[in-house]
């Protein structure tokens, strides 16, 4: 994490405890559901796909006035997309094309284990009903790469994704209905808002349900 970056979740991190510090009309709540997540945008080389994966967690539901209420979380969540690298050259144990051979293309999974906070600002548009938005933050704990496919020895393996950047800031954007007063089902989209690695965004689909305390 940059500094500009560090700045930012410092700001909202301290803006939630501010909030919470001085609301009185809170309660404590866990949530947890499947996710269905990729990489964007595809290009010429490379195509991203959805997979599935799960998120588990808390949050701190806090009434602001009227129809309002804000919502910090703390999630765990495993995540990641199908990645489909494109028309790779065969080459010999220097990386080197191998002449009068064709290309291969190369499909694997990346799974990422994620902390994320989203700090959504919720709108009760009716009793039960309600919309949510706000930024969310995400951390890569751990990452893991998975194929049923496998490389000669010496192949050039510079199209997979082996590292890359362990910080994603976006928005999330949802909404959600209460079915009784302990328990409401949830769907959340995340929007990644900044390149991973100079290249990728992330998109992440949540469906689960809250339990409040």
């Amino acid at each position: 994490m940059n500094k500009p970056q560090l700045g930012i979740f410092i700001f909202f991190l301290l803006f939630s405890l501010t909030i919470i510090g001085q609301e009185k009309n809170t309660n404590l709540g866990i949530k947890g559901g499947a996710n269905y997540g990729k990489y964007t945008p595809n290009n010429n080389s490379t195509d991203y796909q959805y997979q599935l994966g799960f998120y588990v967690g808390g949050f701190y539901k806090i009434k602001i006035e009227g129809n309002w209420q804000f919502q910090p979380e703390l999630l765990f969540a495993l995540q990641g997309s199908k990645i489909k690298a494109k028309d790779n050259a065969l080459t010999d144990f220097n990386g080197n094309p191998l002449p009068s051979t064709g290309t291969f293309d190369f499909e694997y999974q990346i799974y990422e284990l994620t902390i994320s906070i989203p700090l959504p600002l919720k709108l009760y548009v009716s009793k039960d009903f309600y919309i949510e938005s706000g930024p969310q933050f995400g951390f890569t704990v751990d990452r893991n790469i998975t194929t049923s496919q496998f490389l000669l020895d010496g192949n050039d393996n510079s199209f997979v994704k082996q590292d890359g950047d362990n910080f994603d800031f976006g928005v999330c954007l949802g909404t959600g209905y209460d079915i009784s007063k302990k328990v409401s089902l949830n769907l959340r989209a995340f929007s990644g808002l900044i390149k991973r690695d100079d290249e990728i965004k992330s998109f992440v689909l949540n469906l689960g349900i809250e339990y409040n305390l």
